[in-house]
């Protein structure tokens, strides 16, 4: 009578911590790595632009998008117009 081989099931690996002091060299990065990155990204814009000061803004379109990048930039740049705007009912 032949033997049933068992399965063993392996568990996944579990989320490595990001070092923020990590050099990031996008050619090192696992799949996973590049997402957190992104999604951290996407919820503190201030991420882009330390990356952009420490690598330059074409490491930071390749790490984050090139259109994300662009949007971080022009975002910043609307929350520092003065429009003149005043509050209504206010003399």
């Amino acid at each position: 009578m032949p033997r049933s081989a068992t399965v063993i099931p392996v568990p996944d690996p579990e989320p490595t911590d990001v070092d923020d002091d990590q050099e990031l060299v996008l050619e090192e990065l696992t799949r996973e790595q590049v997402l957190d990155w992104r999604n951290r990204a996407a919820a503190d814009h201030q991420l882009v632009f330390e990356h952009i000061d420490r690598y330059g803004e074409t490491s930071a379109q390749r790490q984050f998008a090139r259109a994300f990048v662009a949007q971080v930039q022009r975002l910043a740049d609307l929350a520092h117009l003065d429009l003149g705007c005043t509050i209504w009912g206010q003399p």
